[in-house]
């Protein structure tokens, strides 16, 4: 379950770093970002990157920054075909990333 929060973090946080310009912003949501959206959704992004390698390090030691890589690049992949072939989806693949984050960071504290 870990691995899948670490994975769902770093797919969130590049989502996000596409989502803070301009042209993947107007092209999911039909309007210009704000000022304040674009530095809000660069600062989620950061956090999150930042929390996705720390989790990933403290699961895995030495291995964790491998692992880090790796989900670095899946993420740049599965996006680089979300916006390229499917830019309507990226909402609903937004919300279901956004509750397996929220579903493994739930189940990972109680069990």
């Amino acid at each position: 379950m870990m691995e899948l929060l670490q994975f769902s973090l770093c797919l969130c946080a590049f989502n996000c770093f596409a989502l803070a310009k301009f042209n993947h912003y107007r092209d999911v949501f039909q309007s210009r970002p704000s000022e304040k959206q674009s530095k809000l959704f660069l600062v989620v992004a950061w956090i999150t990157i930042l929390l996705s390698l720390v989790l990933c390090v403290l699961d895995q030691a030495g291995y964790g920054a491998l692992l880090f890589s790796g989900y670095m690049a899946l993420s740049v992949l599965i996006l680089i075909i979300l916006y390229s072939f499917t830019v309507t989806w990226v909402k609903q693949v937004n919300v279901i990333n956004l509750s397996v984050v929220l579903l493994s960071s739930a189940v990972l504290m109680f069990f």
